[in-house]
Parts: C-alpha cells; structure tokens; sequence
C-alpha cells in the first residue's frame, strides 16, 4: 500500500498526470506538481489536484536537483515507448532511487489537464517495465500505485516485450 505520510511529485499535468493529482489527490495523498505551463499549474491549484506546485522545464530542475533526490524515493512514468528511454534515466539518478517504468494505456483523443477528469483508469491496461535495476519492492509499490489509480488490468513485461 501506498504511504500517505509521503509527498508524490508529478511531473508534468497534462491527461495522464493530471488524473494521477486528481485521483491521489482525492484520496488523500499530498500531491506536489511541476510543470511548464503557468495555465497548467493554476487549473490544478485551482481544482485541487495539488496543494503545491512549480512552474519550470523539468529537465533544468534534474540537472539542478537530480543529485539531491534522497534514497529510497520511487519514480515511474507513463511514456508509451521504454526502450532507448529507461537505462538513461535509471543511469541518470543518484544511488537508491529506483526509477520502475511504466504505461497506463489511458490515453484519448484529448489532451491537458482540463480534460483528465474524463479518463477512466478501470478499464485500461496498467503495464510495469521493470529491469534488472529495479527490485521486487519497487515492482510491488509500481503496482499498488495503479491499484491505488484504479486500473483493474496490471501486467509486467520487459522494456523489449513492451515496445513489441
């Protein structure tokens, strides 16, 4: 289970990240956001979906902060391709955050955070992509964040198996 005595940072409020706040959120976790829209980050401010936020480009604030991510901290992401994309970022991070991919297959033809509360996670497809970096409990609490999401259809597949 997920520890609410624990901030969650989203980054990036778009339909996907937007539903996570949205949902976390109202399940009484502290949720924090970054992204690169000021509009963004009021529509969230304003419905809720954050308590706290940041108006910056996510990759000037890991080049500035990355280093100062504590250990044990957990990070995932919802980008549909994996291969090419989860070695960089696991290199990238400092000793003991563990970065375990993956994809909510909720996407729509809409996009942003005003319409993240139309998505439904419960009929979609939740997959985990972890590697030989990742440990069983960064893979159990990938898994409870989409259980905790409502996805009903979770699966672990390899980067490779999950781009084919």
């Amino acid at each position: 289970m997920l520890d609410k005595s624990k901030t969650y940072l989203i980054v990036g409020l778009g339909l996907l990240g937007g539903k996570y706040a949205q949902v976390l959120s109202q399940k009484g976790y502290h949720v924090t956001g970054i992204t690169h829209s000021q509009s963004t980050l009021d529509y969230a401010l304003q419905h809720d979906y954050i308590r706290a936020g940041k108006n910056a480009d996510f990759e000037d604030l890991v080049r500035e902060y990355g280093p100062l991510i504590r250990p044990g901290t957990m990070a995932t992401d919802v980008s549909g391709v994996k291969r090419g994309v989860v070695e960089p970022v696991q290199a990238a991070l400092p000793e003991g955050v563990e970065f375990i991919a993956s994809h909510p297959m909720a996407g729509r033809e809409t996009s942003g955070i005003a319409h993240s509360a139309e998505v439904n996670f419960a009929p979609a497809n939740f997959i985990i992509t972890p590697t030989e970096k990742n440990s069983q409990a960064g893979i159990d609490w990938c898994r409870d964040l989409a259980v905790e999401l409502g996805f009903k259809r979770i699966s672990v597949l390899t980067p490779a198996e999950h781009d084919h």
